[in-house]
């Protein structure tokens, strides 16, 4: 497997050219679905979410009923199809081809009509021209298979989104703590065009590269981002027929989101009650914890016994600093999304590479059950 990471840009670059769209991080995360009331309480049962908004038509929302659950800095916004019309029509469309998935990966901006006219300027296309209400002013543009990005400059308002009534929520204190979005992994079918409109658009550098063989699949990563407003993408594409890249391709009927990482600060209680929930997570296989795990990872904080038993793997990126991660079976009936559990230690700024031929392996297996391999 080999690994590289990209030149540092020149330091004498102005801010506004590294941040073309004025990106301020991810603000939302929106799945469209079959059925909002069981996808919510999914995401506050087994993982720990609040229940924070909800609207359908009876609250002012077009053809759709929608809950936004959250925690931390993340919001996931979860809509099902209401009644008739466009907006019910386009999202059981959606469903019907790619099954449940992510529709929009929602950036928080701090000028939405700039980052509108500069996505135009770059040849961006235009799903939902500027509006703007007492809430928030945005804009929505094309990116990947039919996946979208909506561009939302927030103003001094408490609601999510007009049409959306806010659910109080309590303190937040359970023993599933996750704090952020760490990353937003994407599989498409050319990686280099993605690279390329992310660097165009998002003025996002490309921070890393991978590219894995196992034998039995490959794939070809990049991964680009911001590290000012924290946002990270990797960008995967198949190098094999039968990898794991092409079958989420053809399971989903297209590009789309992959997985989404969730940070946590304490990674062993939170998947011990993810785990104690009911997730079904990727099976390490025991012998990724021989000796050669202490060579690899060098010494850490936590209980090789306790990353043993929950299956948690560990990365050492950095002289300074590692990451300890964790992946959910898909939650979906298709082999498509799933979540990644992450944690840093120090100044890791890694995905894991090191990790990556156990974790093939692993999806390898699940591949080989489902006769796709």
């Amino acid at each position: 497997m080999t690994h590289s990471h990209s030149p540092t840009p020149e330091l004498d670059k102005s801010r506004a050219h590294i941040n073309p769209l004025t990106v301020k991080g991810i603000d939302h995360v929106e799945f469209l679905v079959d059925d909002v009331e069981a996808w919510s309480d999914f995401y506050i049962n087994k993982f720990g979410m609040y229940f924070r908004a909800k609207g359908d038509p009876s609250t002012g929302l077009k053809g759709r009923k929608a809950y936004v659950v959250g925690q931390g800095r993340i919001n996931f916004l979860l809509a099902e199809a209401a009644g008739k019309g466009p907006e019910a029509d386009a999202i059981r469309a959606h469903v019907k081809k790619h099954g449940n998935g992510i529709k929009d990966i929602a950036f928080r901006v701090r000028d939405a009509g700039a980052a509108l006219k500069h996505a135009q300027k770059e040849g961006c296309t235009v799903v939902r021209p500027l509006d703007e209400h007492e809430v928030f002013i945005g804009a929505t543009i094309a990116a990947y298979g039919d996946t979208t990005h909506t561009f939302i400059q927030r103003k001094r308002h408490a609601l999510f989104a007009p049409g959306y009534v806010n659910i109080p929520g309590g303190i937040e204190e359970g023993d599933i703590q996750f704090a952020m979005i760490d990353h937003i992994v994407a599989n498409v079918e050319h990686m280099d065009e993605w690279v390329d409109f992310y660097a165009r658009v998002f003025g996002f550098d490309q921070m890393a590269h991978f590219d894995i063989n196992t034998g039995r699949s490959a794939l070809m990563s990049k991964v680009v981002g911001d590290d000012g407003s924290y946002i990270k993408l990797p960008i995967n594409e198949p190098s094999s027929t039968n990898s794991q890249i092409q079958e989420f391709l053809d399971e989903y009927k297209g590009p789309g989101v992959q997985h989404i990482a969730l940070l946590t600060p304490n990674i062993i209680d939170t998947v011990r009650e993810i785990r104690a929930s009911g997730v079904a997570f990727l099976e390490v296989p025991d012998s990724y914890y021989d000796e050669n795990f202490d060579q690899r990872v060098g010494e850490i904080k936590e209980s090789k016994e306790a990353l043993r038993k929950l299956g948690i793997l560990v990365d050492r990126d950095r002289p300074d600093g590692y990451l300890l991660q964790v992946f959910t079976q898909p939650v979906f009936d298709r082999p498509t999304l799933f979540h990644e559990i992450i944690q840093r230690r120090g100044n890791s700024d890694g995905f894991g590479e090191g990790n990556f031929r156990a974790l093939f392996e692993a999806i390898e297996r699940e591949q080989a059950k489902r006769g796709t391999l």
